[in-house]
């Protein structure tokens, strides 16, 4: 049995194939066939990417301590296809810790900590029709750029539609908690609460706890139950943030308060919401 994996028990569980043991990770989630589940538990450190294939499901609990290079694209990447479960799963010390860009992908009861960028990322325009749900991103911190980078979750870079989070939570974050910078359609962002980012590990980034977006973008996501507070120390610290976004953003039920600065709101549709002014 290989040394990254001395302390762990790996179960592939087929639907064709019944049960088998395999001892390398990267390799045994990465030659899975569509429709396999890879049971995992215990803790794996594993020093390169995982590229989980279209139709599998990893599933913990575990937790996987990735010592892979700042500009590696992630810890767990979902590179194009579709149909990848990623549940309940503890990712650190990657790049982006879970990196979507392949469709109706579902992220669910994971957490990411200590990464170099976003812990959760959807990006592109492959990435359309996903979930994150349940999920916990703290204390990620990109130290190359200063701090600027990490998000707790973001969707970005040109995203496609269909996209919802909801029952996340994010602290710490050396940039932003939730950031939509240049997402191409609405997301759905329900439940969720942002707190105490800006700043991680002595870098400090933006410190919005929603960034809803930015200048060019005219995109009117919806975010429905959710909270921002004590988003203080970053150099944009607001608990809800267009950034430039001209979209009719809906926001219903949310609440900011003790953030840095005033929410700036834009052309936002406010329903029972009470804001920070």
């Amino acid at each position: 049995m290989s040394a990254c994996c001395k302390y762990i028990a790996l179960t592939v569980i087929a639907t064709s194939l019944g049960s088998l043991v395999r001892a390398d990770i990267v390799s045994t989630i990465e030659d899975a066939a569509s429709g396999t589940t890879v049971s995992c538990s215990g803790t794996y450190d594993v020093a390169s990417e995982i590229k989980v294939p279209s139709g599998v499901t990893v599933k913990g609990p575990a937790t996987f301590a990735f010592s892979t290079a700042y500009n590696t694209t992630a810890g767990f990447y979902c590179d194009g296809g579709s149909g990848q479960k990623i549940e309940s799963l503890t990712v650190t010390g990657a790049n982006h810790g879970i990196d979507v860009e392949a469709s109706s992908v579902q992220v669910s009861s994971c957490t990411t900590y200590n990464n170099y960028n976003d812990g959760i990322i959807c990006e592109g325009s492959n990435a359309k029709n996903c979930t994150i749900s349940g999920c916990t991103s703290y204390n990620n911190c990109d130290k190359q750029t200063g701090g600027g980078n990490a998000d707790g979750i973001g969707n970005k870079s040109g995203t496609g539609s269909g996209i919802t989070v909801s029952s996340c939570t994010v602290y710490g974050n050396s940039d932003d908690g939730f950031d939509y910078e240049k997402a191409s359609s609405p997301i759905t962002t329900t439940g969720c609460t942002s707190y105490s980012n800006g700043y991680a590990d002595g870098y400090t980034g933006n410190g919005n706890g929603f960034k809803m977006g930015i200048g060019g973008d005219d995109v009117a996501h919806t975010y429905t139950s959710c909270v921002a507070h004590n988003n203080t120390k970053g150099d944009s610290p607001h608990g809800f943030s267009t950034n430039g976004n001209t979209g009719k953003i809906k926001l219903n039920e949310c609440h900011s308060y003790s953030n840095g600065e005033a929410d700036v709101l834009g052309n936002c549709v406010l329903t029972d919401c009470t804001m920070q002014n």
